[in-house]
């Protein structure tokens, strides 16, 4: 077709391994029409990525293509030699990865990096930087003319996301390749990336395709949606058919797993049961029929046909033959099948009125300099302050969960309360007990009561130890001598619901759901009291965020554990905290319990946040200005006045005079606004 840039067309591809044949993908077939934007979306291990490396010829050694066709322009890209695929990679064809620290060079500045891509041009030095320049002024980087000198440590994460796009878009690609472009963005980033991409395809006439598990966002910026499963496309589709008439029970199932779309709150969140197959093994009939309870005899021993229905088509034996339902599909928000609601969790314990955890006036400081450094360049205080006169508590059975963009000081704040960080001013009491600043030896036998579950699953994993070592390490450590430590990894591996024939696997062996399962099954294995949990759900399914979640949930019920969750993830947030605290560059600029926070924000930063998430449905999608404009401004340049004021859309004069003080609403309720979104009535 006229309109078609990418046809893929029949695609198979292997992988060889030690352990035989991995089938990653199997006949997958779509177009991506020009001009549009196209998602494709599924659980990890679904092939979504294998597609994007395999229409740039980036694939991995041991990677064979069986068959199948990349057409892109009437040209086959399979069939094109090393030298004719890199005159189209970056020029007609570019991407943004999504790590942009591991795909940027880190000892280039921007300048060395914006004119080597450009380097089959014949142009000046000089026009090669303009031309930079200009693209990063269109991404929105401030000051592009001496930002472009900058090296990639010196740009936050959202302007590293944004310069990456950039380099894409220099060579005015007629096709863009996005993985996962907005993984490790917090919401307000996210709605930015969004909004600025969608902004780049009108005015460079670029095609683009994004590869994400996030629905909000493919609701939000896609046309057309390609759902695939184990390595097959299952459903096609307009976006607006997909997100309202979904055919597939897998498609229907991903819908109603997604948070955001879970109407009711607290509890337990729905999951898709079982796991993904095994591709090295051999697959007959349909491949998501052993998770499917809507499945036939006949989907067991048949592949289903490819059925054309509204915009797209749908493999499923229910849409057409012999197993047909004139009934199928139920319509629309009527919950279907695919997905589970387990068993309401055990009643939490209730809480009580002294707390597990209490954080006061804190303080956490960090040098930018050497004293001496300092008086040579007349520097009267080299430091800056990550943390800033925090209070919080947390008490046994509940959950707090701690909200705010990168670089609020969330993280930081969680390492000071279990002494991974000095504290420079205030206190950290635990079960009564002060400990901030402890010495190792004096703070040694308390971390048996206090658990960290880190952000990066594998990362905080040795990848020299097994499974089995990895939970039983900490009994080895604080010497929890005289047990049989087999037995251990296998009464943890339970209680986290992870397989036991695991225990001999290694951390690059596991999946993402997998990883952080160890991760639980090693914070537990002391029986502490309380847990803090670093983005526990990052880079999740939203099928494995509710089974990690429900696990965690279960067994807060059974041992009253507290949570302090950090995380950007409102929708999350929305379901398991029982109260939240919102904070902005080091300081706490709201707090209270988590229904009312969600239903009328005080502070213009929690509005802006709570309105800010995609919601998984191309008919609320936000306008392209509701998004927070601007970053996190730097700890050396904090605003005189109100943190936010630079940023925000209700600031007047006095914002930026002083900092507001903390106002009570209730005694469980409080926010440091001048001229909160509240009514007066309710402000003491």
């Amino acid at each position: 077709m006229d309109d078609t840039i990418l046809d893929v067309s029949g695609l198979s591809l292997d992988f060889r391994t030690g352990r035989g044949r991995i089938r990653a993908l199997r006949d997958v077939s779509f177009p991506v029409r020009r001009g549009r934007i196209l998602g494709i979306v599924g659980e990890s291990g679904s092939g979504k990525s294998t597609v994007l490396w395999s229409i740039l010829g980036l694939l991995a050694r041991n990677a064979e293509v069986t068959s199948g066709r990349i057409a892109f322009q009437g040209r086959d890209l399979l069939g094109l030699d090393d030298e004719a695929l890199r005159a189209i990679r970056g020029e007609k064809i570019s991407v943004v990865f999504q790590d942009p620290m591991t795909s940027q060079i880190p000892v280039l500045p921007y300048a060395r990096q914006f004119s080597d891509i450009l380097y089959r041009r014949s142009m000046s030095r000089a026009e090669k930087r303009d031309a930079a320049v200009e693209l990063l002024r269109r991404v929105g980087i401030p000051d592009p003319e001496d930002r472009i000198d900058a090296y990639p440590h010196q740009f936050s994460g959202g302007m590293r996301q944004r310069a990456a796009i950039a380099m894409s878009m220099l060579t005015g690609p007629n096709l863009l390749l996005a993985d996962e472009p907005t993984t490790a963005l917090d919401v307000t980033m996210e709605a930015q990336m969004i909004d600025l991409m969608r902004d780049l395809r009108a005015a460079f006439d670029t095609t683009i395709v994004v590869v994400s598990h996030n629905l909000g966002l493919i609701a939000e910026m896609c046309d057309d949606v390609v759902v695939m499963y184990a390595g097959e496309v299952v459903e096609t589709g307009e976006v607006r058919d997909i997100f309202h008439n979904a055919r597939h029970p897998y498609t229907r199932a991903l819908l109603e797993c997604d948070p955001a779309r879970v109407e009711r709150t607290g509890g337990r969140l729905p999951v898709i049961p079982g796991d993904i197959p095994d591709l090295s093994a051999s697959l007959t009939g349909c491949i998501f029929a052993a998770r499917c309870p809507r499945a036939m005899p006949i989907c067991r021993t048949e592949t289903p046909p490819d059925v054309a229905r509204g915009t797209g088509h749908a493999r499923c034996h229910l849409l057409e033959g012999p197993g047909a339902d004139p009934d199928w599909p139920p319509p629309a928000g009527v919950v279907a099948v695919g997905r589970t609601d387990p068993p309401p969790a055990a009643v939490r314990p209730k809480r009580s009125g002294e707390p597990l955890l209490e954080v006061r006036g804190l303080n956490v400081r960090f040098g930018t300099m050497g004293p001496i450094r300092a008086r040579i360049r007349g520097v009267r205080d080299p430091f800056v302050d990550a943390v800033l006169d925090v209070d919080l508590s947390v008490a046994p059975g509940e959950t707090l969960a701690l909200v705010g963009e990168s670089g609020s000081g969330k993280s930081t704040l969680g390492r000071a309360i279990l002494n991974l960080l000095p504290v420079n001013r205030g206190s950290v009491s635990f079960d009564g007990q002060s400990v901030e600043n402890r010495p190792e030896r004096r703070f040694k036998p308390l971390r048996r009561d206090m658990a960290m579950m880190f952000q990066d699953p594998v990362g905080s994993l040795s990848p020299r130890k097994s499974v089995r070592a990895l939970i039983t390490e900490p009994l080895v450590i604080h010497g929890a001598g005289g047990r049989d430590l087999n037995a251990e990894a296998e009464r943890l591996a339970d209680m986290v619901r992870l397989p036991r024939n695991f225990l001999s696997r290694y951390p690059h062996e596991l999946s993402g759901g997998q990883a952080r399962r160890v991760g639980v099954a090693r914070a537990l294995s002391l029986n502490p009291r309380l847990i803090i949990a670093d983005e526990p759900t990052a880079g999740l399914d939203v099928s494995v965020q509710g089974e990690i979640l429900n696990l965690m949930a279960d067994l807060q019920a059974e041992h009253g554990l507290g949570y302090l969750i950090i995380t950007h993830n409102l929708p999350v947030v929305r379901h398991i905290a029982d109260r939240i605290a919102i904070m902005y560059l080091g300081r706490m600029v709201e707090e209270g319990p988590a229904a009312e926070v969600f239903a009328a924000p005080a502070h213009p930063y929690t509005h802006a946040l709570v309105s800010g998430v995609p919601y998984p449905d191309p008919d609320r999608r936000r306008p392209p200005s509701s998004a927070i404009s601007g970053e996190v401004p730097s700890l050396l340049r904090r605003p005189p006045g109100c943190d936010f004021a630079p940023r925000c859309p209700f600031a007047r004069p006095a914002c930026r005079e002083a900092k507001p003080p903390t106002v009570h609403l209730s005694p469980e309720r409080r926010h440091a606004c001048l001229f909160p979104l509240v009514p007066p009535e309710r402000q003491n």
